[in-house]
């Protein structure tokens, strides 16, 4: 029995019985939100396992793998935004019961995510290490950075594929197909981290540049195995192999339409990152091998709101398009108090276990300090996060990304990166100063997104 055919099952098996539609919107969401959660924490050991294997080379080897994966993440906001785009079409579609545009949607937008990665793996390939060094980076950061940069990006079509397949995918209703293969990718990263980054089971030992190779190798296969299910084992929305390939100017302007503000706000949002990350490498690399670290483990307190957030998304995008607007209001809404109620949890459990968590990475004793600051700090900003990300995935669902970038500009570059700087860098207060910022960030973004939301604009959006 091969992977497709278990999840082939595993779907059959979810798919509800004719006596439970139409089904409650408390269980749509869980529906939706508990496999987004779990392959959102599966997603996020891709990156954890990697920091804590490299983590044992030392603080170089932290910041130079830490700066590569921003960049590449930064690389990637084509991707991003065309999975945005798709998603929101895919799941209108799906809502107004078209699966003959649901499927030349997600055809286009295949095709453009693999020819664009053309252009990222070449500027990754040969700008790599001035790219690292163009940050401030030392020349050992450099050299593991750039390494690591240069592996990732080349083959940047396996992320490409995943990113837009995992949103078709997500768009059609089907978030399990995603998580089972996630699952399947973090265990073949989780081998190849430990042999190829050490040397072990025979494998050459390749140091911090191994667990790019590691994790370039678990995506290549988590990308046949999405292909596979979109063109094969599609539970609700199943590929035709044939047809739908050339351009079609319509669809692709539509995908664009929401696409690139999404990706234009992607941009903005990871430029205003790596600036941040910028001004705090003139603090020290011990500031910033602790940042790093922070920024590492945040990404598992804030997985409950983009599971909600992938739930409103969709749900939010179907029910527009099948013209119910107040049920798409009422999906968003109660995705997000869900998601908060999550999000205080996980902040409470950041905060008693933020000693524990630092020393999975470092047992230097100034990096510890440093990194217990900064889990403070995202501890306490957990229902600021549920709000910005919940409600601004739902502004996103209804096509609405022109209000989300300028939102993020604001936060990110205004509160973030200027009040950083003025704190942090002009004031002296350090990286306590720059960490006062973030969560000002969040303060604006978490009330501009809520104030969007209740416009109620969004309904009307044509897209």
């Amino acid at each position: 029995m091969t992977i497709g055919d278990v999840i082939e099952r595993l779907n059959t098996i979810r798919q509800p019985r004719a006596e439970d539609t139409p089904i409650s919107l408390n269980r749509q969401l869980l529906r939706l939100a508990w496999p987004s959660l779990v392959e959102n924490l599966l997603q996020t050991m891709l990156g954890f396992v990697d920091l804590v294997f490299v983590g044992q080379l030392g603080p170089d080897a932290i910041a130079g793998v830490g700066l590569g994966n921003q960049l590449m993440m930064l690389l990637q906001v084509l991707f991003m935004g065309l999975a945005v785009g798709n998603t929101a079409l895919v799941a209108r579609a799906i809502g107004a019961k078209d699966m003959r545009e649901a499927e030349r949607i997600a055809k286009q937008a295949l095709l453009i995510a693999a020819l664009s990665s053309i252009g990222i793996g070449i500027v990754g390939f040969v700008f790599a290490d001035n790219i690292i060094r163009v940050m401030g980076a030392t020349d050992d950061v450099t050299a593991i950075g750039g390494g690591f940069l240069r592996i990732v990006s080349t083959f940047s079509i396996v992320i490409a594929l995943m990113l837009v397949g995992g949103g078709t995918l997500r768009g059609s209703g089907d978030t399990f197909s995603p998580m089972v293969i996630t699952f399947c990718i973090n265990l073949i990263n989780i081998f190849l981290d430990y042999s190829l980054i050490f040397g072990n089971f025979g494998f050459p030992r390749l140091g911090a540049v191994g667990s790019a190779v590691a994790t370039t190798t678990a995506r290549a296969v988590g990308t046949v195995l999405i292909l596979y299910v979109l063109f094969k084992r599609g539970s609700i929305l199943k590929l035709p192999l044939h047809g739908g390939w050339g351009f079609h100017r319509d669809a692709i302007g539509r995908i664009l339409n929401i696409g690139s503000p999404s990706a234009a706000e992607q941009v903005v949002f990871q430029i205003g990152f790596l600036v941040f990350s910028a001004l705090v490498i003139f603090l020290g690399t011990n500031d910033l091998a602790a940042q790093q670290i922070a920024f590492n483990i945040s990404n598992f307190s804030v997985l409950p709101a983009f599971a909600f957030g992938v739930a409103a998304t969709t749900l939010v995008g179907q029910n527009l398009g099948a013209k119910n607007p107040e049920r798409a209001e009422q999906s968003a809404l109660q995705a997000w108090k869900s998601g908060m109620v999550w999000m205080v949890l996980m902040g409470v459990g950041f905060f008693v276990w933020r000693g524990f968590l630092v020393s999975l990475y470092t047992d230097d004793p100034d990096v510890q300090r440093l990194g217990e600051m900064c889990l403070t700090f995202i501890s306490v900003a957990q229902p600021l996060q549920a709000t910005s990300i919940v409600l601004a995935s739902a502004l996103r669902g209804a096509g609405d990304t022109r209000a989300t970038l300028v939102i993020t500009f604001v936060g990110i570059w205004v509160v973030r990166v200027g009040v950083g700087y003025l704190l942090g860098i002009v004031l002296g207060l350090g990286l306590f100063g720059m960490w006062l910022a973030w969560y000002g960030d969040f303060i604006a973004r978490a009330v501009l997104i809520a104030l969007r939301f209740r416009t109620g604009r969004w309904k009307a959006l044509r897209v």
